[in-house]
């Protein structure tokens, strides 16, 4: 395998290890930081990791309710985005062929502006408000990743290294 296979899937695990966000809860009573699959904050009333299930818990029983709830629903949908991109490049490293290469980095770009959505619906269009303040650490990343995907795709075939110099 070479390098150049193995980038975009190298830059798409990357996201998950990258802070979506890192947030201040209102007139800082708390503050956290959000990966894909869990947030770990630290607030007046103790510190604690939130795991995306007990979140998705948390909207449908009521306890989130609201902006916030709905902030956390359009979360959701992005991390489902990233999964299927995930899936999608995992198939095509799998295949040996880069079929799906450019879908995934389109899907890892509407992710992003998801993610942004979901701050945008939580904290206002700039990013603090009464909900606290916001910073979308890894949205620009998922984006430059995306980019970098969809140029790897969408990039010429290197010649065979099997050309033998006619000399």
């Amino acid at each position: 395998m070479t390098l150049e296979r193995k980038i975009p899937l190298i830059l798409q695990i990357l996201i998950f290890l990258l802070p979506v966000n890192i947030y201040v809860i209102g007139d800082w009573i708390g503050t956290g930081v959000q990966f894909l699959f869990f947030r770990y904050q630290q607030t007046s009333m103790g510190n604690g990791f939130i795991l995306l299930n007990r979140e998705i818990y948390f909207v449908f029983s009521g306890i989130l309710k609201g902006r916030s709830a709905f902030s956390s629903v359009v979360y959701v949908v992005g991390v489902a985005l990233i999964i299927i991109a995930t899936i999608l490049i995992v198939s095509d490293y799998i295949r040996k062929e880069p079929g799906f290469l450019k879908q995934t980095a389109i899907i890892n770009g509407i992710a992003a502006a998801v993610f942004i959505g979901s701050v945008f619906l939580q904290y206002g269009i700039f990013l603090n408000g009464a909900s606290g303040i916001d910073v979308p650490f890894g949205v620009p990343i998922i984006l430059i990743i995306a980019f970098w995907q969809y140029r790897l795709a969408s990039a010429p075939p290197a010649e065979a290294e099997t050309n033998a110099d006619p000399a």
